[in-house]
């Protein structure tokens, strides 16, 4: 409708449109129709001008493709390098990259990284069999994370959700991070704010230019003050699910 295609402009081969992330106007040049697909849900402005905007070269696509561990067509490359270039520019406005898949419940955001292979998925759905429809997944690989003026930290789904494609154009506050690692029980424990700091550094983007990567590391440092981040073992079951709420809810 016309509200979406609000800042969509066909120029030669390039396609120039705008989409709403985490409270910012953004626009994205793309040679495919691929990324503009994917975005479809949050194409469109708040009626200000635009933060920034991002693109890539056709050697760039080329390069990625070449360095990638899988198959990718052009336009998925060209989707993942601009979203890594927007991630790079997040820390100028208070914002990151948290890789890690988020939930909200009752309103309440909680965020839970891992490594990949470990069971962020498998987790995300013991939420969803435990707590049931009081659950909405706001972003289930690559949400954004921001801090406002007041102090408080909001999670913000983004279009790139990983394989799965579970993602909400929504934003709720943060109110707890989990850094999960497997194990042959189930175990949650406040992490200490120098592992804390460890973990979301190995779960973000670093920035591209030294100015941003301080900016980072300052925000890295208030998230982990203002916000309680958990280390936990767990299995693969809903008992995990359980634990993990049961505590979060508690103590955030």
């Amino acid at each position: 409708h016309p509200a979406s295609l609000s800042g969509f402009l066909c120029r030669g081969r390039l396609h120039v449109f705008t989409v709403r992330l985490c409270g910012l106007n953004i626009e994205i040049d793309n040679r495919y129709g691929y990324v503009e697909s994917l975005c479809r849900n949050y194409i469109g402005t708040d009626g200000g001008a635009a933060a920034f905007r991002v693109r890539v070269s056709g050697e760039d696509i080329c390069g990625y493709r070449a360095e990638c561990d899988r198959r990718m067509s052009d336009a998925e490359a060209e989707s993942a390098l601009l979203y890594r270039a927007i991630c790079g520019r997040m820390p100028a406005y208070d914002a990151l990259l948290l890789h890690a898949a988020v939930v909200a419940v009752d309103g309440r955001g909680y965020a839970f990284s891992a490594a990949r292979g470990v069971g962020k998925t498998t987790h995300l759905r013991a939420w969803q069999e435990v707590l049931g429809d009081r659950v909405t997944v706001v972003n289930g690989d690559k949400p954004l994370v921001r801090r406002t003026p007041d102090g408080h930290w909001w999670v913000y789904g983004t279009p790139w959700c990983g394989k799965e494609g579970e993602q909400t154009n929504t934003r709720c506050q943060l109110n707890a991070v989990c850094l999960l690692s497997r194990g042959q029980t189930n175990a949650i424990s406040r992490a200490p704010l120098t592992d804390a700091a460890a973990g979301i550094l190995e779960a973000t983007l670093l920035p591209p230019t030294q100015p941003l990567r301080d900016r980072m590391a300052e925000l890295v440092g208030a998230l982990v003050r203002d916000v309680p981040v958990f280390t936990m073992t767990c299995l693969p079951d809903r008992t995990a699910a359980e634990l993990a709420y049961a505590t979060l809810a508690r103590i955030t």
